[in-house]
């Protein structure tokens, strides 16, 4: 077969098989029990049998699970389940394609069925894969199983191939239809299958290439694929899948904003629930409703299958979870805030009287069963205080941050801020409880003459607590830190920066910066590795926000990631974060799809993975939803892969965490009946007006192996003919287990992604370079099949292996141009594999010298400085004075100034505000109509043209307004992001908006609460 380096369509069905029973060898009188037994099977890969006799002689191979058997003919799939059968025809395939079992699993099976023994079927091979070669001119068909005893199949396509040649009709479905999302639906009977539409990627000179493509009816029965034109020389990629989902609520508003996981993987969710009915379990500290708005915690088993324990949390008033933590024990740690005076405490916690003011802060803290309340306290003075954020060190301290109104807040002495900014008014507090929540180790201030918050906190392996947030304070001044990174306040007046600041084990500072461009930027979520750089996204809309090499920032609402170097003086990587929106209708009307990241997470070996959430346009009319993303990049944030993940309605994305195998967690909010839930889901239908949600994405991360992965070995594949061949798969585990981990190995991977590809074009155009790279790979790809499980082992002994190979390559592509002999070209193959490894063994030693950070520091991005940021504002404004705030309530407003209001939304709205409820927005030829209790307008690239003023005309805004900033974003962007923060913390509702009458400036200040 002619050598290509292919390019790849992985088509994912979005249905997990049913599971089964597995038997289990335990001793005499011990039997599993039937959850474990059926994690235990579903922990099994799915796996293809060839048929030698027991099934009809036109099958090729068989896949069995319970409830679904999968029949593998030459050009046919047929699945049959409990309800019906549904045949998968691969349309003008090569009848004669030759199909392999790849992957050979452990173990043999065994068919005794019958009495006659010659039919009885022994030592049967299984696989993981089937590879149909040549299916069409040019393309492969593989058919494997994904984590969950899921079924995926991948097209791979050659150069030269067209993916267009692909057809596929369906026989036994009642209907077929493309959904609004590009999912493509089998409906049949009552049961549906989905084949999902993935993203569409390519690396293309060691960056990522979003291309758009999707399913295309082709008839009542039969679909196409369309790719829009991509680069035929590089893997294309149709990736990634969702591969679980459920719904969790009940017939009122359930808003899920964290979640976190523990060592063996089960999900720990929190968030808020209005619904009488969320499902709760018996046994469950708090199974029935307290009050109008509850929090809510739940444990859900790895597979989102079952609710391990599920409680609500409060009082007779109103609460809301906002993090969560779970510590090595299982304890799990929330924070949120409440009203109710009852909230339920603990005899000798820190706080157990409510404080007043609004709201007050909480921390909880539930045994592993979920049964009992090991500590409850309140955390709070007489100003509205919320906790936004929490993190549990080693020893079970808690480490809790948020915003507070109390000047009286509980700190301690010795504490960065022990007393809050006089004259200010909102400040963040970082505050770490003991492990009995009975006394505070320290509690401090973080603020200045501004609105102050902490959203976000993070601990390193040392206990240095990180903490992002935003800060209105030029002056007096947010307490940064000499020789951090910006020093300065960068934002416009009444604008925001975000913030980043380190605190020791006591509450000392350890660095503390402000981080922002010349308009306004907020951090929304942390993390730290364990060097102790600094991983912070949220959103901004400067120009000129501070970023790395040849990233840029564009004046539009967009969410940033941005890498501190441990010392926090420096950049490691700042860059906008793409989620590759693919719209292309209505671009003169759009408003600029602000995007917004409020979580973020890192795996094992350095991809960072993002949720928020993006306006988006839908549809031909460019009619506007809200739908939740997960954004991953490498560890070196340059490659990313976007997942989109909702149904018609809104859908907001929340919180984030990945798992030890890479499976990425989204929890957030949706209002869509339509959901792509799957079968296997705790819940697995729509409960009320808004349900929370918890999905997994499975093969993801940019640096896994498997079906679909975007990082092939390009050598490899040109070598080999195929990136499904077994060697580079081999090859692939290799990379991602025993290289990716060290910082030597990510050295050696990223320079391979810069000379890969121009090799592997000379290696596929070459029978005898094919031949000698494979001979010069048969030794690393030996090693690396026996030596699984020797990590160390495996790194120095294959590094030296794989410089034997670069060097070969080096060699015989020179001999190709220079003639070199022989003998010369075997000795320098040896000098330069004997440098290569010299140096990366080096380099690994450097790696693991903690210490040094130099060392690490020499192998990334060189910093930026504090340069970049432009301190200055463009805008000039007129802002009138302040008057008394005791002035009696206009139309729902209450004046607290002269250009400074309150808007009341109404009972619970407070807490809990719903955008749908506040804001409509609909698309008209002059521009987005805004509809909102507050005002009317219409949305254009200049700005938000007030219609009608409606409440906010008691503000002194008046039709025929322009307003041109809210908050010191865009209109669109800092309209979305009010509303957003709103639904997270209810003390966030200050807006600025800057208005423009007669080519005068003003600004105005509204409360909502």
């Amino acid at each position: 077969m002619r050598a290509r380096a292919a390019a790849l369509l992985a088509l994912p069905i979005l249905v997990n098989l049913p599971a089964a029973l597995a038997s289990e060898l335990r001793p005499a009188g011990q039997f599993p029990k039937l959850a474990d037994a059926r994690e235990a099977y579903r922990s099994l890969p799915l796996s293809f049998e060839p048929n030698r006799g027991q099934s009809d002689p036109r099958v090729k191979f068989v896949a069995r699970s319970q409830g679904l058997t999968l029949f593998l003919a030459s050009t046919d799939a047929v699945l049959v389940t409990r309800e019906a059968t549904l045949k998968m025809r691969v349309l003008g395939a090569n009848p004669d394609a030759d199909a392999q079992g790849l992957d050979e699993l452990p173990g043999r099976i065994h068919s005794l069925i019958g009495r006659d023994p010659r039919k009885w079927r022994t030592d049967a091979r299984a696989y993981a894969r089937v590879l149909y070669r040549e299916i069409y001119p040019g393309i492969d068909l593989a058919y494997y199983g994904t984590r969950q005893q899921g079924l995926e199949y991948d097209f791979v396509v050659a150069p030269g191939a067209n993916p267009r040649a692909i057809r596929l009709g369906f026989e036994g479905a009642d209907r077929i239809e493309l959904s609004a999302e590009g999912d493509l639906l089998l409906h049949v009977g009552a049961a549906s299958l989905r084949f999902g539409k993935p993203v569409v990627y390519q690396h293309v000179g060691g960056a990522r290439r979003e291309i758009h493509g999707g399913w295309v009816r082709d008839g009542a029965a039969t679909v196409g694929f369309q790719v829009a034109a991509y680069d035929p020389s590089a893997a294309l990629v149709i990736d990634p899948i969702v591969s679980l989902a459920t719904y969790l609520g009940g017939i009122g508003v359930d808003q899920a904003f964290a979640v976190a996981l523990d060592n063996a993987g089960s999900v720990y969710v929190t968030g808020n629930t209005t619904s009488i009915n969320f499902p709760t379990t018996v046994g469950s500290f708090g199974p029935t409703v307290l009050g109008g708005n509850d929090a809510f915690v739940v444990k859900l088993s790895h597979d989102l299958s079952t609710a391990v324990h599920s409680s609500y949390v409060g009082g007779t008033g109103d609460e809301a979870g906002r993090a969560i933590a779970v510590d090595a024990a299982g304890n799990v740690y929330v924070t949120g805030f409440t009203n109710s005076m009852d909230f339920p405490t603990t005899g000798g916690a820190f706080q157990r009287v409510f404080a007043g003011g609004g709201n007050d802060a909480f921390v909880i803290k539930l045994d592993p069963t979920g049964s009992t309340l090991l500590y409850g306290t309140y955390l709070g003075g007489t100003g509205s205080d919320v906790g936004l954020g929490i993190a549990v060190d080693a020893a079970g301290n808690a480490h809790v941050t948020g915003g507070t109104f109390s000047t009286n807040f509980p700190t301690t002495a010795g504490a960065a801020q022990p007393a809050a900014t006089p004259g200010g008014s909102r400040e963040a507090f970082v505050t770490k409880l003991n492990p009995l929540g009975s006394a505070l180790l320290y509690s401090t201030f973080l603020g200045g003459a501004g609105d102050d918050v902490g959203n976000a906190i993070a601990l390193s392996i040392a206990g240095v607590a990180y903490v992002t947030g935003s800060t209105a304070s030029p002056s007096p001044p947010f307490p940064v830190t000499v020789g951090s990174f910006q020093t300065v306040f960068g934002g416009p007046a009444g604008g925001t920066d975000a913030f980043v600041t380190a605190l020791s084990a006591v509450g000392a500072l350890v660095y503390s910066t402000y981080l922002g461009g010349s308009a306004s930027d907020e951090g929304l979520a942390v993390a730290v590795d364990a060097a102790g750089e600094a991983y912070v996204t949220g959103v901004t809309s400067s120009g000129n926000f501070p970023a790395t090499g040849a990233f840029t920032f564009t004046a539009t609402t967009q969410a940033f990631l941005t890498e501190l170097n441990p010392t926090g003086t420096g950049l490691v990587v700042s860059r906008a974060v793409p989620t590759g929106r693919l719209d292309t209708t209505a671009r003169d009307r759009d408003p600029g799809s602000p995007s917004v990241s409020v979580g973020i997470a890192r795996d094992s070996i350095g991809n960072i993975f993002i949720s928020g959430s993006e306006i988006r346009c839908v549809g031909v009319g460019c009619a506007l939803k809200t739908d939740a993303f997960v954004v991953s990049l490498d560890p070196t944030a340059t490659s990313t892969t976007t997942q989109f993940v909702g149904g018609t309605g809104d859908d907001f994305g929340l919180g984030v965490a990945v798992d030890l195998a890479g499976n990425v967690f989204l929890v957030g909010d949706t209002k869509s009946a339509d959901f792509p839930g799957t079968a296997s889901g705790v819940q697995t239908t729509f409960g009320g007006e808004t349900d929370s949600f918890v999905v997994a994405i499975t093969q993801f991360g940019l640096n896994t192996g498997g079906g679909g992965n975007s990082s092939t070995c390009f050598i490899a594949t040109a070598a080999f003919g195929s990136p499904m061949a077994r060697e580079v798969g081999v090859l692939r585990e290799f990379r991602d287990d025993v290289l990716l981990p060290h910082a030597a190995g990510r050295a050696a991977v990223a320079a391979y992604y810069r000379i890969g590809p121009a090799f592997a074009g000379v290696i596929a155009r070459s029978e005898t370079l094919k031949a000698l790279v494979r001979t010069g790979l048969a030794p690393m790809i030996w090693l690396a099949s026996r030596s699984r499980g020797h990590a160390a082992l495996t790194f120095y002994l294959g590094v030296g292996a794989g410089s034997v190979l670069i060097g070969l390559l080096v060699v015989a592509a020179a001999a190709r141009r220079v003639r070199l002999g022989r003998r010369r070209a075997v000795a320098a193959t040896f000098v330069t594999a004997l440098v290569i490894a010299s140096s990366i063994v080096l380099l690994d030693r450097a790696d693991h010298q903690g210490s040094d950070f130099a060392s690490v520091q020499s192998l990334r991005s060189p910093p930026v400085g504090a340069s970049a940021v432009d301190p200055g504002s463009a805008t000039t404004r007129l802002r009138g004075s302040e008057a008394s705030e005791a002035a009696r309530p206009v139309d729902g407003i209450r004046a607290i100034g002269a250009d400074r209001y309150e808007v009341r939304l109404g009972a619970g709205a407070r807490s809990q505000p719903d955008l749908a409820r506040l804001v409509t927005i609909r698309p008209t030829l002059a521009g987005y109509q805004i509809m909102s209790d507050i005002g009317d307008g219409i949305l254009t690239a200049d700005g938000l043209i007030v219609t009608d003023p409606k409440l906010a005309a008691a503000a002194g805004i008046e039709a025929g307004d322009r307003i041109v900033a809210i908050n010191g974003h865009p209109p669109a962007g800092g309209f979305f992001l009010a509303l957003v923060k709103l639904r997270r913390d209810p003390d966030s509702g200050t807006v600025r908006v800057e208005v423009e009458r007669d080519g005068m400036r003003t600004e105005k200040t509204v409360v909502m609460r």
